[in-house]
């Protein structure tokens, strides 16, 4: 598969409205063998200031010495700015051969009347390659909310909610409370959980 057919392909998936739930970013990852099992993740949500946080913790960390991948969303220009280790993009021809090999999984998820959303896919995709590349940190943006969010198949070592407000009220809820339970659910009880939320948040 060419790099064009494989940016082609990934902007025909479903991408308008956002799908809730693990099931399918999980079944995704079981076909790969699981490989986000093995990645220290650290899982950034908020109403605001989640990108920018993110690429802020990207650059202290690869100060320090570590070696960091880093998922975000949305692209500017290149879908590959989402998924990059130690600032470099993700190459065209590891994306391209993700995208051929994940195509069948993505027909069958289909024909059974779940079609994964272009978010569902690249999130596999950061993961999968965050294993090969063996960083010492992922660092993930999460898409809307927290709870259900494709990022929340993971078990991070860590958690940040940058703000709280209201947004997506169709999905998340209709308070400044129910939105931040949500948001709260990237952080596992027993770790670590960093916010800026303030008020009724």
């Amino acid at each position: 598969m060419q790099y064009y057919e494989a940016i082609n392909y990934l902007a025909s998936l479903q991408h308008s409205r956002p799908k809730l739930g693990l099931e399918t970013t999980a079944a995704m990852l079981d076909h790969l063998g699981n490989p986000h099992v093995d990645v220290d993740v650290v899982q950034i949500a908020g109403s605001n200031g989640k990108g920018s946080t993110a690429c802020m913790l990207d650059r202290v960390l690869r100060t320090a010495g570590m070696n960091v991948g880093l998922y975000t969303s949305p692209d500017l220009n290149d879908v590959r700015e989402r998924v990059t280790v130690n600032g470099q993009l993700i190459p065209k021809d590891r994306l391209a051969g993700f995208v051929e090999r994940m195509r069948p999984v993505v027909a069958e998820r289909t024909a059974e009347g779940d079609p994964p959303t272009m978010f569902e896919v690249l999130t596999v995709l950061a993961l999968e390659y965050f294993h090969e590349q063996d960083v010492d940190v992922a660092i993930l943006e999460v898409g809307i909310g927290g709870r259900y969010d494709a990022t929340s198949v993971v078990d991070p070592v860590a958690s940040a909610v940058t703000s709280v407000s209201l947004e997506h009220t169709d999905i998340l809820g209709d308070t400044v409370e129910e939105i931040a339970r949500d948001k709260a659910q990237v952080a596992p009880e027993g770790r670590p959980l960093v916010t800026g939320a303030t008020g009724e948040a």
